[in-house]
C-alpha cells in the first residue's frame, strides 16, 4: 500500500502539476511523520513552487534521519545550491562523495556548485572525474565548459561545449555559453552569426536577444541594439535583464522619459530587484525632473552615518582600526584595479565575509549588526526601496586601498539592497576638504557622467548605510598616504549578487 502511493506521488510531483502530489505525500507522513521518501518528495513539491524554505526543511529532515544515505545528501544539497547557501551544499555533496566515491552525478553536482560559489578553477577537477567515469555525462560536459571559460581555458571550453551541444544540439543554454566563449576568445563574427541563426529560429528569445545586442553595442550599433531589446520585449512580454539593458541603453542614446517608463514597469513586474531603480534615478537625471530624483533616491531618509566608538574583543576602536588597516594590507587577493570593477589606482580584496582574522571577523560582525538594526528600524512605506526589503539575506564584504590620484568610478551595487561603507584611517587631506570624499548621486560617464551629488564626509570609525541603487563614486585625493576602506552589501537570498573578483 505505502510503496504504490509513493510511487503514484512520485510520478504526479515529476510531473506537469507537481502539486497533484501534495494529498498523497501528507497522508503518508500524516501515517509516519519520518517517513524519509515522503519527506524527499514533499521536498521536490515545494521546490518546484519556489518555496525555498519550506523545500529546505522537508529535505533537510529527511537527510537527517538517514545522514548516510548519499541521495538524501544530494538532493538537500541541490536545494542549498537553489537557495544561494553554495558553502552549505559543497559540504553535502563532499560528505555523499566519501560515502559513495566515483559516483558521476555527484561529481558533476559539486562541479556545478564550485562554480556558482565562484571557485571555478575549484570545479575543474570533480567534472573531469565525472567524465572518466561517464564520458558522455551531458551536465559535466557542459559545466565543465564553464569552468573552463571561467579560467581563461576558451579552447578546453569549446570543445566540451561542442561536445555537450553533440548530445544535445537543441540545448540552448549550452550554445549561448558558447557564443560567450567566442566573444571571449576574439571570434566576435562568428558568435553573431550563432546568435542571428538561434534568433530565426527562435525569434525574441531573451538571453539571445541580449548577447546580440551586446554584440552590437560593441560595435557602436545601439540603435540596432535597441530594436534587438524591443523585439524581445515584444515578442516574449517584460523579460527582466532585456528590459534593464533597453532602459540603460534609452538613458545613453537620450530618451529618458520612455526609459522611465520601462523602469516603471520593471519595477512593478519584480519589485524585489533594485536595478532598475539606478536606471530610473538617471533617467530622471536626464529628463531634468529634480523632485523626483530627490524623492526617489530619499538620501535624506535612508542613509545613516553611525560613528562606531568602540568594538568588542578591541581595547579601543583605534586599536581595531589599526588591525584592519593591517589586516587587508597583508590580504593576499588584493588585485589592482581588478577586472570589470570601477577602481581606478587602487587595489580591492575579494570576498572577506568569511575571512577568519580577528579585526574581519569584528568588522563583519559590526556590519551584520548595523544591516540588521537598519532592517529592524526602517519604516513601512510605499517607496520602492521599502518594497524590496528583503526577508532573509547574507552579508557580502571587501576592502579597498586607494593611492593618492586613485578614484572609484560611479557605479551601483544593485541588485543588492543595502550597502555600506566603513573608514579604519584616512590620510589627513580628506579632513582639510572634499578630496577623497563618498559622492552620492554621481553618476558614470557611460550614462552621461555628472548627477546631481551630495557628499558625505569620510571619517576614521564612521560607516555609512546608502540603498544599493543609489549612484556614488569616490573622489580623487592628493597626498601621500593611501586612502583605505571597507564596503559590504545586504545581499537578498535569490536575488542579490556577493561581491567577487574575475580571477
Amino acid at each position: 500500500m505505502r510503496q504504490n502511493a509513493l510511487q503514484q506521488a512520485a510520478t504526479l510531483a515529476q510531473g506537469a502539476t507537481p502539486e497533484a502530489a501534495r494529498p498523497l505525500v501528507e497522508a503518508l507522513l500524516a501515517a509516519d511523520p519520518d517517513d524519509g521518501d515522503a519527506l524527499t518528495l514533499l521536498g521536490m513539491i515545494e521546490q518546484r513552487a519556489g518555496h525555498v524554505d519550506a523545500a529546505l526543511a522537508a529535505l533537510g529532515r529527511a537527510r537527517a534521519l538517514d545522514p548516510a544515505n548519499p541521495a538524501r545528501l544530494g538532493n538537500h544539497a541541490l536545494a542549498l545550491k537553489r537557495a544561494g547557501d553554495f558553502h552549505g551544499a559543497i559540504e553535502a555533496l563532499q560528505t555523499a562523495l566519501r560515502l559513495r566515491p566515483g559516483a558521476a552525478v555527484t561529481l558533476a553536482n559539486l562541479g556545478g556548485c564550485l562554480i556558482d560559489a565562484g571557485r571555478a578553477g575549484e570545479a575543474v577537477a570533480p567534472l573531469e572525474a565525472a567524465l572518466a567515469a561517464r564520458p558522455e555525462h551531458f551536465d559535466a560536459l557542459a559545466n565543465l565548459g564553464i569552468a573552463r571559460a571561467r579560467t581563461g581555458d576558451l579552447a578546453a571550453a569549446i570543445g566540451a561545449y561542442d561536445k555537450a551541444l553533440a548530445l544535445r544540439p537543441d540545448a540552448i543554454e549550452v550554445r549561448l555559453n558558447r557564443v560567450d566563449a567566442l566573444v571571449a576568445g576574439g571570434r566576435a563574427d562568428e558568435a553573431l552569426r550563432t546568435l542571428e541563426a538561434m534568433l530565426a529560429r527562435y525569434p525574441g528569445h531573451p538571453r539571445a536577444s541580449n548577447q546580440l545586442a551586446g554584440l552590437l553595442e560593441a560595435k557602436g550599433d545601439l540603435e540596432g541594439a535597441i530594436a534587438v531589446y524591443g523585439e524581445a520585449l515584444d515578442r516574449g512580454g517584460l523579460n527582466h535583464p532585456v528590459g534593464v539593458n533597453l532602459t540603460r541603453a534609452l538613458v545613453q542614446t537620450g530618451r529618458p522619459r520612455e526609459a522611465v517608463a520601462l523602469a516603471d514597469r520593471l519595477i512593478a513586474a519584480l519589485p524585489s530587484v533594485t536595478t532598475p531603480l539606478a536606471l530610473k534615478c538617471a533617467a530622471l537625471e536626464r529628463a531634468g525632473e529634480a523632485e523626483a530624483l530627490a524623492a526617489l533616491m530619499g538620501l535624506d531618509e535612508f542613509v545613516r552615518v553611525i560613528d562606531v566608538m568602540d568594538v568588542p574583543g578591541f581595547e579601543t576602536r583605534e586599536a581595531f582600526d589599526a588591525a584592519l588597516a593591517e589586516e587587508l594590507v597583508a590580504h593576499a587577493s588584493l588585485t589592482f584595479e581588478p577586472e570589470g570593477l570601477v577602481t581606478r589606482g587602487g587595489r580591492q580584496s575579494d570576498e572577506l565575509a568569511t575571512a577568519s582574522t580577528p579585526a574581519l571577523v569584528a568588522l563583519g560582525a559590526l556590519a551584520r549588526r548595523a544591516i540588521a538594526d537598519y532592517l529592524e528600524t526602517a519604516p513601512a512605506g510605499g517607496h520602492p526601496f521599502l518594497k524590496a526589503r528583503p526577508k532573509s539575506w547574507s552579508l557580502t564584504l571587501w576592502g579597498t586601498i586607494l593611492t593618492p590620484g586613485g578614484t572609484v568610478d560611479a557605479h551601483i551595487h544593485a541588485p543588492n539592497w543595502l550597502s555600506g561603507v566603513y573608514y579604519p584611517a584616512l590620510p589627513e587631506v580628506v579632513s582639510r576638504g572634499q578630496e577623497g570624499w563618498l559622492a552620492m548621486g554621481a553618476l558614470p560617464e557611460a550614462l552621461g557622467g555628472g548627477g546631481t551629488q551630495q557628499r558625505y564626509e569620510p571619517r576614521a570609525g564612521r560607516m555609512i548605510l546608502f540603498p544599493s541603487y543609489v549612484w556614488h563614486a569616490t573622489l580623487p585625493f592628493s597626498g601621500d598616504t593611501p586612502r583605505l576602506s571597507f564596503a559590504f552589501d545586504c545581499v537578498p537570498r535569490g536575488v542579490g549578487r556577493p561581491h567577487r573578483l574575475t580571477r
